[in-house]
């Protein structure tokens, strides 16, 4: 019997790299024929250097243009058909709805969306997303109430969340605590938790939008700066020029004239950064779950991020970390000058954010049950429908 094929499928060849090279090696490992499926970009010789075919997807991420969209179904439809996955693992919110479509055109029944993040789509309140949501909602519980289709989430949040707008159901819905990390490459490389610097190092690991909080951290920074303390702050993130909430060049210009801002722009190395960092601040409006704190609580670094979902996850407050509220620079100062007068405090966070991170976020656990997962739906006997969407909920 030839070996059971599995695409993954995303809006970035970036993201199959950064997050999801683990599990495609141990996908290969398990005895699977496995593929990208993604538009090509710098990163696509990386994955095809490790042995991976990346079939190129035409999709962009920004475009609203209904003939580019329709394209974009088409080229996955066709790309399906040539394919013939036994699985396909969706990331990203047009791969989940677009590729969801396409495996009903190609008879694919075994689909996973994996929901990375809600955007304001889901989240906000304003009257105009309210009316976007309601008119969205069809199309997205015909895609994950689908019967191919298994919905994965990163936090229980995101999942009840979308359970509550009736998009999706216990049935349909999964927790997988997001890609994980590999925790012997990120571990700590010397024992300095809680032995500041001069200046002390700040890092703020993230791509430069508004959503991750960065103007949060610039007030927290300036309030201490005007105070006299030595602290030097890290930036290590891009412009996102797929984003709408994308800082601009010129406010990216206004950071790197500042002496005490550090712009590191992407980092291939961040061990090394965790590593020369003291405290590590992310205060995000919301996460799928993020990875970038789980990598600093594998290294021990002592954290300071927002209760919200996808980062309260990562840490628990006052035991491996800071949490404060949601848009509240005051309170991240508060709490970088408690960790400040408390580098004792400090390296107890550190030391139990490891711990978390071995317990439940490592990528060996992870992908262990991504397979489970797999196996699963691999098993499970495929039952077409004449009629395979679910009916629209009652009034």
């Amino acid at each position: 019997m030839l070996p059971p094929r599995v695409l993954l499928v995303a809006n970035t060849s970036w993201y199959l790299y950064n997050f999801r090279l683990p599990l495609l090696r141990d996908l290969r490992g398990a005895g699977y024929a496995v593929a990208a499926v993604a538009p090509h970009d710098a990163y696509t010789a990386l994955l095809e250097a490790e042995g991976i075919s990346v079939h190129s997807w035409q999709v962009a991420r920004r475009s609203i243009n209904p003939f580019l969209e329709l394209r974009a179904i088409i080229d996955l439809l066709r790309i399906y058909r040539r394919e013939q996955p036994a699985l396909v693992h969706h990331f990203t919110i047009k791969a989940c709805l677009y590729g969801t479509l396409a495996a009903k055109g190609a008879r694919i029944y075994r689909v996973v969306n994996a929901v990375t993040g809600l955007g304001h789509v889901f989240l906000g309140q304003r009257k105009r997303t309210r009316l976007l949501r309601r008119g969205l909602r069809p199309l997205y519980r015909a895609v994950f109430m689908a019967r191919r289709a298994t919905v994965v989430f990163q936090n229980a949040d995101d999942q009840e969340r979308l359970i509550q707008l009736g998009i999706t159901d216990d049935a349909h819905a999964r927790l997988i605590r997001g890609s994980g990390v590999d925790i012997n490459h990120f571990q700590p490389l010397d024992d300095t938790a809680g032995r500041f610097r001069t200046p002390l190092q700040l890092l703020f690991p993230s791509r430069l939008i508004r959503e991750k909080g960065i103007e949060d951290v610039l007030t927290a920074c300036r309030s201490l700066w005007a105070d006299g303390l030595p602290l030097e702050l890290l930036v290590a993130g891009d412009l996102d020029d797929g984003n709408r909430s994308s800082l601009l060049p010129s406010e990216l210009a206004a950071l790197r004239s500042e002496p005490r801002i550090r712009c590191l722009g992407h980092v291939d190395d961040m061990r090394s950064l965790y590593a020369g960092s003291d405290l590590v601040v992310l205060p995000s409006w919301r996460e799928g779950l993020s990875r970038s704190l789980i990598e600093a609580a594998a290294m021990e670094r002592p954290i300071i991020t927002t209760d919200v979902p996808g980062c309260r996850d990562v840490v628990d407050h006052g035991v491996s970390g800071l949490l404060v509220p949601l848009r509240d620079g005051r309170a991240l100062e508060l709490a970088i000058r408690l960790l400040l007068a408390n580098p004792e405090l400090a390296r107890c966070f550190g030391q139990a954010a490891r711990r978390k991170v071995v317990a439940e976020f490592q990528v060996a656990l992870v992908n262990e049950f991504t397979l489970q997962q797999y196996q699963q739906l691999l098993s499970t006997p495929i039952r077409p429908s004449r009629f395979p969407w679910p009916a629209a909920p009652a009034a």
